[in-house]
């Protein structure tokens, strides 16, 4: 009996010793870390030599920039001079290799030089418990209060560097004491998480922010790829895109007078026409010479092409050659895997409860390159494309009189100035849109806002998140207000509106009339 009793004794020591191995040691404050996940660009790239020298190669340096000023001097006068395309074609080959030839990739989609970012120590303070949220699409800006900022080649494979997001988000977890994790994404940063919620679901991760996405592409590229590229006669639409980026501020105002003057003086017309003429001639030398090779190869670039814009522009970029095949079979597998899986990979997350929410900007006209642009965009990225399906009026227009919503006949969906219909959105009650945000901007009322969705207890829609319409825009003061109903113009006014001129910082709301 006593040797019965003693064994007893013993394992339920041995239990008591290894109970500490089995129990729960994670955070319970209740504020996962936030991942955050950039956009293309947001690094610097160096090149590394034998002999352990660096070379910054993007941004462009200052050496590379004014080593190119005599050569675009070059070809402003040919252009203008002389007339002589295929010169002014080897000029402008000249610049962007000088200016971005060292990002190039090879044939199978990896870097052709021995070029990457820069080398960053992982970081070793724990500061999830942190609410002082503090966003910026520049990584060298970025303040890591509560952040944990992945760093990656913005070049390369998505696929690829969803694996070291991987890698990373693990890291996090150890690190913080956590066992899931939020992620915000911005831009490019989209089709890295779309990646990576496609290949490790959503077990480490509780919530996602997906902020003006890249995941379903931009025309932009699609057009690019294609070769569709007209700006002879789109003065007026140049006139109106660059006001629509200059932002919100006296002397952004100012400038876009001076694009207005240059437009009304002939000057923006007549630069128009003869880079169009240049183009006619000599774009599919350019493209065969230089944009292919720097552009063309690199996989992250692909991921930016939409479905409608793909396969012809993978038969007008590589024509029959073989020689890309590891290229294309890496580009297929984001574009046929990724990009077209995207409301399963978002259904799956949704139905094992993971949270995400969607922002988006519009109103702002698309980079008006082609005879069929796609309307309202964040200045880079379509609006249709970011919040996955909505129906979007022309740039500069609102929706017909009678128009009606296209689903969900008893709910509203569709922006107070006409120019959304939301409800053709995947996810309506979580997509939110900020008129006239363009693509980098992080306002802090911005920033507020996504501090607030990201600490909100659950799923946030448009109806819990209270504070906050699915439409709003900014104030003279840039704080984040209700989008309202635009008044009817008049005929006789142009297009160019109130927020353009610099008289809006001078005149009293009360006496401010819509001008020329």
């Amino acid at each position: 009996m006593k040797k019965i009793i003693s064994v007893v004794l013993i394992l339920i020591i041995t239990l008591s010793l290894t109970l500490p191995a089995f129990a729960d040691t994670g955070c319970n404050c209740g504020i996962n870390p936030v991942v955050y996940v950039h956009g293309f660009g947001s690094y610097s790239l160096y090149e590394y030599s034998e002999n352990g020298d660096t070379t910054q190669v993007f941004p462009p340096n200052g050496p590379s920039i004014i080593k190119s000023v005599p050569t675009i001097c070059d070809l402003l006068v040919n252009l203008t001079v002389t007339k002589n395309h295929k010169r002014s074609a080897d000029e402008f080959i000249k610049v962007l290799d000088n200016l971005m030839g060292r990002l190039a990739c090879d044939k199978n989609g990896n870097s052709l030089y021995n070029v990457s970012i820069e080398h960053r120590e992982l970081p070793t303070e724990d500061r999830h418990k942190i609410t002082d949220y503090s966003y910026d699409t520049q990584a060298d800006d970025f303040n890591d209060k509560a952040q944990y900022s992945y760093y990656y080649d913005f070049r390369l494979d998505p696929v690829e560097n969803a694996e070291g997001l991987n890698d990373y988000i693990q890291f996090v977890k150890k690190l913080t004491n956590h066992n899931k994790v939020s992620l915000v994404c911005h831009s490019q940063g989209n089709t890295v998480v779309l990646s990576y919620l496609a290949k490790y679901k959503n077990k480490d991760v509780t919530k996602v922010l997906f902020l003006s996405p890249a995941y379903q592409g931009l025309s932009l590229i699609g057009e690019l790829f294609n070769s569709d590229l007209n700006i002879r006669g789109k003065a007026d639409d140049l006139e109106l895109y660059f006001k629509g980026i200059l932002g919100f501020s006296p002397s952004r105002a100012i400038i876009g007078s001076m694009i207005s003057l240059l437009n009304d003086s002939g000057v923006l017309p007549y630069v128009t026409r003869i880079l169009q003429d240049m183009l006619d001639e000599e774009f599919r030398y350019i493209l065969d010479t230089e944009l292919l090779k720097v552009f063309g190869t690199m996989p992250a670039i692909w991921s930016f092409c939409p479905d409608e814009y793909y396969e012809s522009g993978k038969k007008n970029m590589f024509g029959n050659s073989k020689e890309y095949a590891g290229l294309i079979k890496k580009i297929d597998y984001y574009h046929y895997n990724i990009q077209q899986r995207l409301p399963q990979i978002l259904a799956e997350c949704k139905a094992k409860g993971m949270s995400f929410t969607i922002t988006c900007g519009y109103d702002v006209s698309t980079i008006p390159i082609s005879d069929d642009p796609q309307g309202q965009t964040d200045m880079l990225i379509d609006t249709q494309y970011m919040s996955i399906g909505a129906t979007c009026a022309p740039a500069g227009e609102q929706f017909k009189e009678g128009y009606k919503q296209k689903r969900y006949p008893n709910k509203n969906y569709i922006s107070p100035d006409r120019k959304i219909d939301a409800s053709t959105c995947l996810y309506p009650d979580r997509t939110w849109f900020i008129k006239g945000q363009l693509h980098d901007d992080f306002y802090d009322a911005y920033t507020e806002f996504l501090t607030s969705l990201l600490l909100f207890k659950g799923q946030p829609t448009i109806y819990n998140m209270t504070d906050y319409a699915q439409f709003m825009t900014y104030d003279r003061r840039m704080n984040l207000v209700p989008v309202i109903a635009e008044k009817k113009k008049d005929a006789k006014i142009t297009s160019i509106s109130i927020s353009d001129s610099v008289f809006e910082y001078l005149i009293p709301d009360k006496f401010k009339i819509s001008i020329n």
